[in-house]
Parts: C-alpha cells; structure tokens; sequence
C-alpha cells in the first residue's frame, strides 16, 4: 500500500530528539496509534531503548522474522529495532487491511540509499503507513559534511525544545548525503555512526 513520508522533525541536539522521540511514541500509543521505532546504529537503538524505558513505554524487539506482525496486531503496539531488520517481502501485500503504523526512522543514515529502502520497503506493508524521519543538527553527518545551521537556530531566537521541518534543511541533509557518497570507500556496518565515518571513508 502507498506509504505516507512526512517532513522531517529536527531538533538542536541529540538529546532532545530523543527526549522528544521517546514522548511522541508515549503519546501515539497512549492514543491506540501501534509506532515502528527503527534505528540504522545500535548505539541510537539502546539510547533510545533507555529513554523509552525512563518513559515506562512497554516495547517489543523487532526483528526481519516479524513485519507482517505490524499490520496484523492490536493497535497501540511499540516495537523497536535494526533499519536492517526491514525486510518487507512483496507477498506481505497478498491481502490488506485498514490498519495504520507511524513509522519514526530515528537518524538519518551517511548514505541516502539506505533512507530509501526503508521508504521503499514501508510500500509493501498490508495497511497504511507513515514515516517521518527524525534528526537533530549536531548530527555527525552535519557537523562533517553539512550546513552549520545550529548558530542560526539560536539567532533566529528558536526554543530549542521546538521541532523544526523545513526543506531548506531536508536540503542540506541531502547535500551531506550526496558529499559523503563521494568520499565512501566502503559500506561496513558498524555499532555507532561515529565508527562508521572512521571505518567507511576514503583515507
């Protein structure tokens, strides 16, 4: 089925995106809403996993043996787990059902095709979905390759508690992206997105 891609909600720093990943997710399943919580690294997994916890939001480990399970479930299920977990086999849409999954990719990944297989992969679900993408401005992939856009944040006088989506900064990330596919040497799954710029870029 069609799936829904939101603009994508940043924050000034890490912890707050964390902070305020953690309160939606509490927030949407409080409201019935099932959530999907995917990470690229595992060191943002078990952070959020901890903030979640702090939060007492009861989750699930999501794994590649259970995406029918997404759309299947009672409604106001959280799961959480690898982006490469997200294996969406074409036979999942073999039926369909009016259910609906929020889907939060919590980082973007240093390489951009690896954002579109999650996209990608959330069409093949048996009910609607829809994604958003979370991201703050000290990411490593805007301190390395991007805009310095968090000066401007405290210029313009921004509660840095406030969620920010505006393309101008979906822009610079995808000029990051488009920076760092051309400095790769090679696409090593690693635990942090830290050691992943150590081990996969061209020395």
């Amino acid at each position: 089925m069609p799936a829904t891609l939101q603009d994508d909600k940043v924050w000034f720093d890490e912890q707050i995106k964390l902070d305020q990943l953690s309160l939606n997710v509490a927030t949407s399943k409080s409201n019935g809403q099932s959530v999907l919580v995917l990470s690229h690294f595992e060191a943002t997994q078990a952070r959020i996993a901890s903030s979640l916890q702090t939060r007492n939001v009861r989750f699930e480990s999501f794994t590649s043996l259970n995406p029918s399970d997404l759309c299947l479930s009672a409604t106001a299920r959280v799961w959480l787990g690898s982006a490469r977990a997200f294996r969406v086999e074409p036979q999942v849409t073999s039926f369909t059902n009016n259910n609906s999954l929020q889907i939060i990719i919590s980082e973007h990944h240093p390489l951009k095709s690896h954002d579109q297989e999650l996209i990608d992969a959330a069409t093949r679900l048996a009910c609607n979905a829809e994604l958003c993408f979370y991201f703050s401005l000290d990411d490593p992939i805007m301190r390395r390759f991007g805009s310095d856009i968090q000066p401007l944040f405290e210029r313009l006088g921004i509660d840095k508690s406030e969620c920010v989506s505006h393309r101008f900064i979906n822009a610079a990330i995808g000029t990051a992206q488009e920076k760092i596919e051309r400095e790769v040497g090679r696409d090593v799954p690693t635990y942090s997105v830290e050691d992943w710029f150590k081990y996969n870029l061209k020395k």
